[in-house]
């Protein structure tokens, strides 16, 4: 099992990373969440479906002609990207990460009860229940923004012993942008499956890609157009580099989904809740810059929770399929 799932950790590790220097590029280099999302999401469609067209047989000409079964999951992805990029800005990597990791397994499972009619069990509904507690104790962790000058980033260790007294329960701007794109990934599930119908996974991923990054280039031509030509001209290098975390990541997870299926994919991708956390706190005791939770302790035991609830929901699910 090791040898066939080793391929997912690597995809919760891009993930991870995709993550960590979205913070890099939006702080350090002062480039825009938006022109990050819009041209390195439409490059790495580019490239995947340039892939498709050189290495696989069948051609994916029906593809392009099909391009408005794709703009409904391209919207959802579009704004789930945006807000995720943007929310990782405002919070930091991590706490977007603890945040979305188990919204977003909750929300597929509640679309699927209103749009689907599936039941809910009483397994499904515990893991619910602590993904959920895990999400507040993460809102709980954490009561600074970004931006906040006393931000405290080296007192990882200090952190651990806050008194619960001084915790503040707040919802930040970032915290709800984080929900948005948990949730509008949700529904993108529900659009992507109904094109598996009609096309291979790397199709998919290569036109939704190619168009969500395509709405965002157009959102960014209206509003700025300017600033929009100005940033690609002067950061092209840098969208196509970072482009290839998304075009990789992409081909990691089908190929997971392919060796040890859907469910069991998505347990162990859900893995990238913690890494992220942990990355972060190994750059910055190397004295590496970071965002991380006002009470790392707190994070750490929200993420957790957050795993575990999803672990159970999809090991009943796992079991529920091969027991029919």
């Amino acid at each position: 099992m090791i040898r066939k799932s080793w391929i997912v950790f690597l995809f919760a590790v891009l993930l991870s990373c995709e993550s960590i220097l979205i913070e890099y590029l939006t702080l350090l280099l002062g480039i825009s969440p938006l022109a990050i999302s819009a041209f390195s999401i439409a490059i790495s469609g580019v490239l995947l479906l340039l892939i498709l067209n050189f290495v696989n047989n069948r051609q994916t000409s029906i593809v392009y002609s099909s391009i408005k079964d794709f703009i409904p999951v391209s919207i959802f992805l579009s704004a789930g990207i945006f807000t995720w990029y943007d929310a990782v800005s405002r919070v930091g990597a991590s706490k977007e990460s603890l945040l979305a990791g188990p919204i977003e397994i909750i929300a597929v499972l509640f679309l699927a009860r209103v749009l689907l009619h599936e039941k809910l069990n009483k397994k499904q509904l515990s893991g619910i229940c602590i993904a959920l507690v895990g999400f507040i104790i993460v809102l709980l962790s954490d009561h600074n923004s970004i931006d906040d000058d006393d931000h405290n980033y080296n007192g990882i260790i200090n952190v651990t012993i806050i008194a619960v007294e001084s915790l503040n329960f707040s919802i930040t701007f970032g915290d709800i942008e984080a929900i948005i794109s948990a949730i509008s990934f949700a529904l993108a599930v529900f659009f992507l499956a109904r094109l598996s119908i009609k096309y291979s996974p790397l199709e998919i991923s290569g036109m939704s890609l190619l168009l969500s990054g395509s709405i965002l280039i157009i959102v960014m031509l209206i509003f700025t157009p300017e600033m929009s030509i100005n940033l690609f001209m002067s950061y092209w290098y840098i969208f196509i580099i970072f482009s290839m975390l998304p075009l990789f990541g992409t081909i990691l997870y089908v190929e997971g989904i392919r060796r040890i299926g859907a469910s069991l994919t998505s347990t162990i991708a859900s893995s990238r809740i913690l890494l992220t956390l942990i990355i972060q706190i190994v750059l910055t005791q190397i004295g590496i810059r970071n965002t991380l939770p006002d009470n790392v302790f707190l994070a750490v035991i929200g993420g957790t929770l957050g795993i575990t609830g999803i672990i159970i929901i999809h090991t009943h699910l796992f079991f529920s399929k091969h027991k029919s």
